[in-house]
């Protein structure tokens, strides 16, 4: 029964979309040398500004302000019936017009030897190997990996989370471990509270079974800035923002640069903070690496996405 079922596509059809893409992909081409002509001059004005001593990501905020590539109109001669649906595809167009630029605009700079990292994006400093947290088995663990990466580690223990932010806040120490996620990907609400208040960064993520091997928790390493890990054969990174969940199009936008861009949408959750009295919504989101640099998604980030925050950076979460 279900082979007579099949339903072919008419070869009419496809000759007339294989005719319809080649036609479209000349007009992709064309569309591709107008956003040169914006993104050349603007790479020239980029070295300007970095020349005069502004810091990569301030000079984007710069001339993102007054970037803009118009509305995409629709033909008057769209059918009624079909204006919503071929307005839907021209707003999946603007996406990709402002992807292509962003490349186009990241390979101009890094001709004239300008090329952005992520650490134009994620600032780092390096503090002292100092560490807190709250003690219990799963912490210990914890820190039995997180201080493997360090030469010459100390720690002091404090008696709550509060405590091991307000050390990290102050200066005492440069990092707190804290738990992350519960047993089946939960962030603990508290634990995001503390990362919020006070603009921490999320240096690193790791799994912690305990004593009997079945807790399956993940402790994450924070800090007052990032730190952007050494890429390593067969290591994947993990970026992690949160945006506000104003824009209808927001998590679009994402989306659909993380596509271009070759990485992968990892998860996805919405938050909920009180701000001053009032309460906030945000979306969380961890983006996978594809094998290379976040630097291109973080430009069409500060260039379009004007309320993106970076999290965190970290790898090897699978």
């Amino acid at each position: 029964m279900s082979e007579d079922m099949i339903f072919p596509v008419s070869e009419t059809v496809l000759s007339n979309l294989e005719r319809l893409s080649r036609e479209e992909s000349i007009i992709s081409e064309q569309r591709t040398l107008e956003l040169y002509d914006v993104a050349f001059p603007m790479v020239k004005a980029s070295l300007e500004l970095l020349d005069e001593g502004l810091e990569s990501y301030e000079m984007l905020s710069v001339l993102s302000e007054g970037l803009s590539f118009g509305d995409y109109p629709l033909s008057d001669d769209t059918t009624p019936e079909y204006r919503l649906k071929v307005a839907k595809s021209l707003g999946a167009l603007s996406r990709t017009d402002k992807a292509i630029f962003t490349e186009l605009y990241a390979e101009g700079l890094a001709d004239f030897g300008r090329t952005l990292t992520e650490r134009d994006f994620l600032p780092s400093s390096q503090g002292a190997e100092t560490f807190t947290y709250v003690r219990n088995s799963f912490s210990d663990e914890a820190y039995d990996v997180f201080s493997q990466d360090f030469s010459d580690p100390k720690v002091k223990y404090s008696a709550s989370f509060k405590e091991c932010a307000q050390a990290v806040s102050g200066g005492d120490v440069t990092y707190c471990l804290l738990p992350l996620e519960e047993k089946g990907g939960a962030r603990l609400p508290t634990v995001s509270e503390i990362i919020f208040r006070n603009d921490f960064k999320i240096n690193s993520v790791i799994p912690v079974f305990g004593p009997d091997g079945n807790a399956d928790m993940k402790y994450a390493l924070v800090s007052r800035s990032f730190t952007v890990p050494e890429r390593r054969k067969d290591d994947d990174l993990y970026l992690e923002i949160r945006i506000g969940v104003g824009g209808d199009s927001a998590l679009a936008e994402v989306f659909g640069a993380v596509d271009y861009f070759g990485m992968s949408v990892y998860r996805v959750n919405t938050v909920t903070f009180d701000t001053e009295g009032e309460e906030e919504t945000y979306f969380s989101v961890v983006i996978k690496d594809g094998g290379s640099s976040f630097a291109p998604l973080l430009t069409y980030f500060t260039l379009f996405l004007r309320d993106f925050v970076p999290v965190g950076i970290y790898k090897n979460l699978e």
